[in-house]
C-alpha cells in the first residue's frame, strides 16, 4: 500500500513539475513574441508591416505559395497577398544590390539557383546530424572532417561557428519560446533557403529583372515543395528560424524574427491565419 501512495505521490509531482514548466515556456514565448513587436513598432512607420489585402489576381493556391516566404516579408515591411510587394523599384535595387550583391538579371538567377539547388541547409543537414546523434566526445572530429569535405570543394564556410550557431539557437528557441513541439516536427533549415527565393522572385518582379510568368512560375514551384514538406505554417516557419540561427548567430535579431514569427500565427491580417486550409 505505502509502495501505492509513493508511487502516486512521484506521478502528481512529475506531472505538476510539467505542468508548471509549459505554463514558464508559453509565458517565455509571450514575453518574446511581446517585445520584438514592441521594438517594430518603434521603429519608423514605413517600415511596420502592411495589413493583408484581397488580390483577385491570385489563385488561393498562389496566395498560399506567396505565404510560405512570409516570415522574411513581414520583417521588410512588404504586402503578402499579392505578387507586388508594393515597394518602389528604384529602393528594391539598391537593396538587392546592398544586400545581396545583386544589380543584373542574372545574378538574380543565380541566387534564386543557389537557394534551390545548394543554400544553407547544404551545411546544416550533416551538421545537425553530428550534433544529435554523436557523443560529445566525438563531435569535434567529425566536425573537422565535415570542414575537411567543405574545404576541398572551395567551400570557405566555418563548420564550427555553424554548429556553435545551430546549437545555441535550437536551445534558446526550445527552452525560450518552446518551439519545435509535436510528432510531424522537421528540422531541415528548407523555409530559410526557399523562403528566401520565393522573396527574391517578388523583389526580382518588382526590380524588373523577371516577368509576372517567371516570378509566379519560380514561387509556385517553391512554394509547393515547402508545403509538401511541412504539415503546418508553425512548423514551415520554426525552419526559417533555425537556418536564420545558423547564419546569423545573434540571438537577440533571433528573437525579433521569432516575434515575427508569432504575428504571423495570430494576427488576424496574417497570410497564415487567413489561409485556414494550412
Amino acid at each position: 500500500m505505502k509502495t501505492i501512495i509513493i508511487i502516486v505521490g512521484v506521478t502528481a509531482l512529475y506531472i505538476l513539475f510539467v505542468v508548471i514548466k509549459l505554463i514558464k515556456l508559453n509565458r517565455r514565448a509571450k514575453e518574446i513574441a511581446l517585445r520584438a513587436k514592441q521594438d517594430r513598432a518603434m521603429q519608423p512607420e514605413e517600415e511596420e508591416a502592411p495589413d493583408l489585402n484581397d488580390d483577385d489576381t491570385l489563385s488561393l493556391h498562389d496566395r498560399q505559395y506567396i505565404a510560405c516566404g512570409a516570415n522574411l516579408a513581414y520583417l521588410h515591411g512588404d504586402r503578402m497577398d499579392t505578387l507586388e510587394t508594393d515597394s518602389d523599384q528604384e529602393e528594391i535595387r539598391a537593396m538587392l544590390k546592398r544586400e545581396w550583391h545583386i544589380n543584373t538579371r542574372d545574378k538574380l538567377l543565380n541566387n534564386i539557383d543557389w537557394l534551390v539547388n545548394h543554400g544553407h541547409r547544404v551545411y546544416f543537414k550533416p551538421i545537425w546530424n553530428i550534433l544529435t546523434t554523436l557523443p560529445v566526445r566525438e563531435r569535434a572530429v567529425e566536425l573537422e572532417k565535415l570542414q575537411s569535405e567543405f574545404t576541398a570543394k572551395g567551400d570557405e564556410i566555418s563548420v564550427d561557428l555553424y554548429a556553435s550557431n545551430i546549437s545555441e539557437g535550437y536551445k534558446h528557441l526550445r527552452e525560450e519560446a518552446g518551439c519545435f513541439e509535436g510528432k510531424k516536427c522537421k528540422l531541415d533549415a528548407l523555409t530559410w533557403d526557399l523562403g528566401r527565393a520565393i522573396n527574391l522572385c517578388r523583389w526580382g518582379y518588382d526590380a524588373g529583372f523577371l516577368s509576372r510568368d517567371e516570378a509566379l512560375g519560380y514561387i509556385r514551384k517553391f512554394g509547393k515543395d515547402l508545403l509538401h514538406n511541412y504539415t503546418t505554417w508553425t512548423n514551415l516557419g520554426e525552419n526559417y528560424l533555425m537556418g536564420f540561427a545558423m547564419w546569423s548567430g545573434d540571438l537577440q535579431e533571433l528573437d525579433e524574427a521569432y516575434g515575427a514569427h508569432c504575428d504571423l500565427l495570430s494576427e488576424d491580417s496574417s497570410p497564415w491565419v487567413q489561409l485556414e486550409s494550412r
